[in-house]
């Protein structure tokens, strides 16, 4: 079964993505420019996140990290 891929609108011109196995219940973020918008896009769809991998270290893809590791314990 192929990944399942969500975009999540973050900020005002950004964006962080879900990329989540529905074999394995595995749930990497791919940015965190806020935390908010992306734990709520887990919690609608009954995900945890287990991983978060960023781009670049720049504010705009990490200044949720800190909010999203506290909230969801992911690595």
């Amino acid at each position: 079964m192929p990944a399942e891929i969500v975009t999540i609108p973050c900020l005002d011109d950004n964006y962080a993505f879900l990329l989540h196995d529905a074999a394995t219940g595995a749930c990497a973020v791919v940015d965190a420019p806020e935390a908010g918008p992306i734990i709520e896009a887990l919690q609608a769809r009954g995900w945890q996140a287990s991983h978060i991998l960023l781009t670049h270290h720049h504010a705009d893809h990490v200044q949720g990290v800190g909010e999203l590791v506290a909230a969801s314990g992911a690595v």
